[in-house]
């Protein structure tokens, strides 16, 4: 049918079976098997710790009234091994808060699917679970309040939702602690006075977001055309991230005459307290590199860099550290993910002097909280390593960070040499908040109280000068009020001198009404 070999009006054999491109009616069937959905990180039927199925399925309930899916042979050594912690929300979790799982699966096949239904389970699929059974359900096969299978009620705080990958509305409730202040709340019957009309209007108007953007968020438009998606009648627009504005203002140039010298406001300054004895001090180019310095500063304050040992040392090139266990292969961002680097900034810092500090990774966008300290300049690292700051005092330690002898063989510094404190004397990220923060406060005052000013009561006259609802006029005793009327009110008097001055100079013309008849 015209993919360049032939003029057929029929796909050929050839076309289908895809010499000239994929025509077949199952090529979307195969890339579904091959690529995982991404609405799911671990699949329905595998440990969220081993990622392989499971033969013993536990579950541990969450706050938000979500479960998650473990098989009981790897959750237990876990568990013994970090103190009762929960692998994924890190909450505290003992073994007998497991809640054991049933799951009907096909004799033939082996397949899970809905005890009451049957239908199988999938990917799409909306899957729940009862705490006080245990037994896996769809959600649809839930709605009566009863275990079907074992033939208990529960209530829907009992219901754990394993599996909701397009956000349908939960099945489950989510335990909330409660406090003695929502008792004693609970408690007291407040009864509200009645506002007027107007407040109430004014408060059921949702507030606008500062950080919102020009953009739709296309989901009227996604759930129109897909069944997957929540309807969405009203249009939304998306919002942009907080932080990115942040950076980005950071980042800016200072306006102004003299004001592109002032560079010192958009720095931050360290000093990373060492247990040599003496201390690093440090300046962060905020402006080049934002997000790497807001990473930095922002585990500094956190105390993730405290204790932290100087893993790697190499003479004549860079000492390392950042790395909370002290092997060299741990340590998070802020974020809990890696970032992005900032080496192509425009006006990025370079590699280009003894003392520079830049971020240690694995790969391209792969940073996370080790940093290094060049002990000269290293042009070769420039555009593969984010340099975010240089150090400004305390060269004496770092020359007996250089001078450390090495143990043979390894990059590892013979001394054990730790991270003992950092002090932060100036953070623009956090001046940013504070003015952010003083101009929003501005703004809600403003707006409240425009929202509880009451407008001034104006008399309603029409055009010819008289009140609405009154037979009077605005003429003659109510002077001086709006509307068209003052201008006749100003005219009447002379209106009536000059009909006076009139009548007595009226010539008389024609028969008149016959009195002298």
């Amino acid at each position: 049918m015209g993919h360049g070999n032939s003029d057929k009006l029929y796909i050929t054999h050839a076309e289908h079976a895809g010499y000239f491109g994929s025509h077949s009616s199952s090529t979307g069937y195969k890339a579904k098997q091959e690529a995982p959905h991404p609405g799911a990180t671990t699949p329905f039927d595998c440990c969220a710790l081993s990622f392989q199925p499971f033969n013993h399925p536990v579950c541990s309930r969450n706050s938000d009234g979500t479960g998650t899916v473990f098989d009981l042979v790897n959750i237990i050594p876990w568990l013994k091994q970090h103190d009762n912690t929960h692998p994924i929300t890190k909450e505290p979790l003992a073994p007998a808060d497991l809640v054991t799982l049933h799951y009907s699966r096909k004799e033939a096949t082996g397949e899970i699917h809905d005890p009451i239904s049957f239908k199988p389970f999938n990917e799409h699929s909306h899957i729940v679970a009862v705490a006080t059974t245990g037994n896996v359900y769809l959600a649809e096969s839930i709605k009566g309040g009863r275990d079907l299978v074992a033939d208990i009620p529960f209530k829907k705080q009992d219901v754990i939702t394993l599996q909701n990958p397009h956000g349908l509305p939960s099945a489950s409730v989510p335990a909330l602690p409660v406090t003695s202040k929502q008792t004693a709340t609970s408690d007291k019957t407040v009864i509200a006075k009645p506002q007027s009309p107007a407040i109430t209007s004014l408060k059921s108007k949702a507030d606008v977001p500062w950080n919102i953007s020009p953009y739709s968020s296309g989901l009227p438009g996604a759930s129109l055309t897909s069944t997957s998606v929540d309807p969405q009648s009203a249009s939304s627009k998306l919002l942009w991230d907080e932080e990115e504005l942040m950076f980005e203002e950071i980042s800016k140039p200072l306006k102004g005459k003299g004001k592109e010298k002032d560079i010192g406001k958009r720095r931050a300054y360290v000093r990373v307290i060492t247990s040599l004895g003496g201390s690093l001090n440090l300046e962060l180019f905020c402006e080049k590199a934002p997000k790497t310095c807001y990473n930095f500063l922002m585990l500094a304050r956190t105390g993730k860099y405290d204790n932290c040992l100087f893993h790697r040392l190499v003479p004549g090139f860079m000492v390392q550290t950042g790395d909370p266990s002290g092997t060299g292969s741990g340590g998070e961002s802020y974020w809990g993910t890696p970032f992005r680097d900032e080496h192509d900034m425009k006006n990025a810092a370079k590699h280009d002097d003894r003392g520079a500090v830049a971020m240690a990774n694995k790969g391209a966008n792969t940073n996370g909280s080790q940093f290094y300290v060049t002990f000269k300049a290293t042009p070769h690292l420039d555009n593969k390593h984010t340099v975010f700051g240089k150090l400004v005092g305390g060269e004496d330690v770092l020359d007996a960070l250089e001078n450390i002898p090495v143990k043979s063989g390894t990059e590892r510094p013979a001394k054990a040499v730790r991270i003992t404190q950092v002090v932060i004397y100036q953070d623009p990220f956090e001046e940013y908040k504070m003015r952010l923060a003083k101009k929003l406060a501005r703004r809600a005052e403003t707006e409240s109280g425009q929202a509880t000013s009451i407008p001034e009561k104006k008399d309603e006259i029409n055009w010819f000068g008289e009140k609405v609802g009154s037979g009077n006029t605005s003429l003659g005793s109510n002077a001086g009020t709006g509307g068209v009327g003052k201008y006749l009110n100003l005219k009447r008097p002379v209106q009536s001198a000059m009909t006076g001055a009139s009548e007595t100079k009226k010539r008389k013309t024609g028969f008149g009404d016959f009195e002298g008849w």
